[in-house]
């Protein structure tokens, strides 16, 4: 390829970026490929995270990509083809290139949201049939996964590795098997029971510091512990106690990794009275001791 040519590629590949809305307060973005070739199998073109201005408002009759979008926070209003459906935390949705959308932000309560932008066969065959491939925005239990695979996306999507593109891939087809296994109707998405489970979550989230057996996080959520551990067990993949688990340990390796902290101290820091309790714990969770842990994180840093 000569000068010429390549100089109307990066021309294109720059024009080619100006759907990229101007209407948001912050952006991140990580763009991978967006001149993708026809014939690849699958490519993650690029996506990102906004959070929307008051005056957000995109209007499309037609879009160079797939794309599936997040609300992580906000409220909005999606319109697809001539129908128009509520947007709010958790819905996830679809739109192809030929789909006519139009997304706008409540001004009170503007969008907080995730996109990802892709082509191919590989991804689109997964959507054949797909709760979303009617365009009409669906909700997945739990809400953590999802937000937790489009900010792995996020991360990796930025890191411009040799392997970059793969990794986005296969985490792209993860995401899309994991909305097809675990979409919740519009009506079951608005129930109180599901209304129920997301506080009791987000309680968790919050207070876990706080929070040490399961009688706590149901008095915390003013309902009956058999009550809420149903809850779990209908709409989640873990119960109450094994989520403030697994959350209390990921706070201890952020301790064991960002300080030299005494174990005793992260035990203490993450509510055990017992530290060798909580080395049993963590041990259970992450098949190696705090100690291990810890030695592995030095030699990894070269400190």
């Amino acid at each position: 390829m000569d000068r010429i040519d390549r100089l109307m590629d990066i021309i294109d590949f720059v024009k080619s970026a100006s759907f990229i809305s101007k209407q948001v307060v912050s952006g991140e973005y990580y763009f991978l490929n967006l001149l993708p070739d026809k014939e690849a199998s699958g490519t993650v073109v690029c996506g990102g995270r906004e959070q929307c201005d008051p005056h957000y408002r995109i209007a499309r009759s037609r879009f160079n990509y797939h794309s599936i979008e997040y609300v992580v926070a906000g409220q909005g209003d999606l319109g697809v083809n001539g129908d128009r459906f509520p947007l709010r935390p958790g819905a996830i949705f679809y739109y192809s290139p030929t789909t006519s959308h139009e997304i706008t932000t409540d001004p009170a309560q503007p969008l907080d949201k995730y996109f990802v932008d892709f082509c191919g066969p590989r991804f689109t065959r997964l959507l054949k049939g797909h709760p979303l491939a009617g365009h009409e925005p669906c909700y997945v239990s739990p809400t953590l996964r999802m937000q937790e695979l489009f900010a792995s996306l996020q991360q990796s999507g930025r890191n411009a590795g040799t392997h970059t593109q793969s990794i986005c891939g296969c985490l792209l087809e993860l995401l899309i098997l994991q909305v097809a296994e675990n979409a919740l109707s519009q009506d079951d998405a608005e129930s109180p029971a599901q209304r129920t489970y997301q506080r009791c979550r987000q309680l968790i989230e919050r207070q876990v510091l706080a929070l040490h057996a399961l009688n706590d996080i149901a008095e915390a959520c003013h309902i009956n512990a058999p009550y809420l551990c149903r809850l779990f067990k209908r709409y989640g993949a873990e119960s109450p106690y094994q989520m403030l688990i697994r959350l209390k340990m990921r706070h201890a390796t952020d301790l064991l990794n960002g300080s030299p902290a005494l174990i005793k101290q992260v035990a203490k820091a993450t509510g055990f009275a017992d530290p060798y309790h909580f080395s049993r714990v963590f041990k259970k969770v992450y098949g190696v001791s705090p100690r291990a842990f810890l030695q592995s994180a030095h030699r990894a840093t070269g400190e």
